[in-house]
Protein backbone atom coordinates (compact mmCIF):
# COMPACT_ATOMS: atom_id res chain seq x y z
CA UNK A 1 0.00 0.00 0.00
CA UNK A 2 1.05 3.52 -0.60
CA UNK A 3 1.79 5.82 2.30
CA UNK A 4 -1.31 7.99 1.65
CA UNK A 5 -3.57 4.93 1.54
CA UNK A 6 -2.16 3.60 4.80
CA UNK A 7 -2.52 7.01 6.49
CA UNK A 8 -6.09 7.32 5.22
CA UNK A 9 -7.01 3.86 6.50
CA UNK A 10 -5.35 4.45 9.90
CA UNK A 11 -7.17 7.79 10.22
CA UNK A 12 -10.50 6.08 9.44
CA UNK A 13 -9.83 3.37 12.04
CA UNK A 14 -8.83 6.03 14.58
CA UNK A 15 -12.01 8.07 13.99
CA UNK A 16 -14.22 4.97 14.23
CA UNK A 17 -12.65 3.54 17.38
CA UNK A 18 -10.97 6.27 19.41
CA UNK A 19 -13.86 8.46 20.46
CA UNK A 20 -13.63 8.61 24.24
CA UNK A 21 -10.49 10.73 24.56
CA UNK A 22 -9.97 14.05 22.83
CA UNK A 23 -6.37 15.27 22.56
CA UNK A 24 -5.79 18.90 23.58
CA UNK A 25 -2.75 21.06 24.28
CA UNK A 26 -2.02 23.70 26.87
CA UNK A 27 1.08 25.37 28.30
CA UNK A 28 2.10 22.14 30.06
CA UNK A 29 1.86 20.05 26.91
CA UNK A 30 -0.53 17.50 25.48
CA UNK A 31 -3.38 16.05 27.53
CA UNK A 32 -6.70 14.34 26.88
CA UNK A 33 -10.27 15.06 27.88
CA UNK A 34 -12.55 12.09 28.33
CA UNK A 35 -16.24 11.55 27.82
CA UNK A 36 -18.83 9.52 29.63
CA UNK A 37 -21.95 8.51 27.81
CA UNK A 38 -24.97 9.18 29.97
CA UNK A 39 -28.57 9.68 28.99
CA UNK A 40 -29.27 12.68 31.24
CA UNK A 41 -27.85 15.04 33.82
CA UNK A 42 -29.62 12.98 36.48
CA UNK A 43 -27.86 9.81 35.34
CA UNK A 44 -24.53 11.66 35.54
CA UNK A 45 -25.30 12.71 39.11
CA UNK A 46 -26.13 9.08 40.01
CA UNK A 47 -22.83 7.99 38.46
CA UNK A 48 -20.93 10.55 40.53
CA UNK A 49 -22.66 9.61 43.79
CA UNK A 50 -22.11 5.90 43.13
CA UNK A 51 -18.40 6.49 42.56
CA UNK A 52 -18.19 8.36 45.86
CA UNK A 53 -20.06 5.57 47.67
CA UNK A 54 -17.64 2.97 46.30
CA UNK A 55 -14.74 5.08 47.57
CA UNK A 56 -16.30 5.25 51.02
CA UNK A 57 -16.68 1.48 51.05
CA UNK A 58 -13.11 0.98 49.90
CA UNK A 59 -11.78 3.20 52.68
CA UNK A 60 -13.75 1.43 55.37
CA UNK A 61 -12.18 -1.60 56.90
CA UNK A 62 -13.82 -4.34 54.90
CA UNK A 63 -12.98 -7.91 55.69
CA UNK A 64 -14.27 -9.09 52.32
CA UNK A 65 -11.62 -7.18 50.37
CA UNK A 66 -7.98 -8.10 50.34
CA UNK A 67 -4.92 -6.05 49.39
CA UNK A 68 -4.69 -8.13 46.22
CA UNK A 69 -8.17 -7.03 45.09
CA UNK A 70 -7.61 -3.34 45.81
CA UNK A 71 -3.90 -2.64 46.21
CA UNK A 72 -3.13 0.77 47.72
CA UNK A 73 -6.80 1.58 48.43
CA UNK A 74 -6.12 5.16 49.54
CA UNK A 75 -4.25 5.94 46.34
CA UNK A 76 -6.94 4.32 44.18
CA UNK A 77 -9.73 6.12 46.03
CA UNK A 78 -7.86 9.40 45.63
CA UNK A 79 -7.62 8.84 41.88
CA UNK A 80 -11.32 7.96 41.58
CA UNK A 81 -12.33 11.02 43.58
CA UNK A 82 -10.06 13.25 41.50
CA UNK A 83 -11.74 12.04 38.31
CA UNK A 84 -15.17 12.22 39.92
CA UNK A 85 -14.63 15.91 40.62
CA UNK A 86 -14.08 16.42 36.91
CA UNK A 87 -17.45 14.80 36.19
CA UNK A 88 -19.46 17.28 38.23
CA UNK A 89 -21.12 19.55 35.65
CA UNK A 90 -20.56 22.93 37.35
CA UNK A 91 -21.10 24.91 34.14
CA UNK A 92 -24.43 23.20 33.48
CA UNK A 93 -25.60 23.90 37.01
CA UNK A 94 -24.53 27.53 36.68
CA UNK A 95 -26.60 27.65 33.48
CA UNK A 96 -29.59 26.14 35.29
CA UNK A 97 -29.28 28.74 38.07
CA UNK A 98 -29.19 31.54 35.51
CA UNK A 99 -32.25 30.17 33.67
CA UNK A 100 -34.15 29.83 36.96
CA UNK A 101 -33.29 33.44 37.85
CA UNK A 102 -34.48 34.63 34.43
CA UNK A 103 -37.71 32.66 34.78
CA UNK A 104 -38.26 34.08 38.28
CA UNK A 105 -37.71 37.61 36.94
CA UNK A 106 -40.16 36.99 34.09
CA UNK A 107 -42.74 35.62 36.51
CA UNK A 108 -42.23 38.60 38.85
CA UNK A 109 -42.74 40.99 35.89
CA UNK A 110 -45.96 39.17 34.89
CA UNK A 111 -47.30 39.23 38.47
CA UNK A 112 -46.70 42.96 38.91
Amino acid sequence: MKRKTILKKLTEIKEENLNHLTPLKNKKGKYYTGTFQVQSHLELMYLITNLIKVCILALEENECLSDKQIPQPKYNVNEVLRHTLQLIPFEEHQFIDQVVDLLDNLNDDNDG
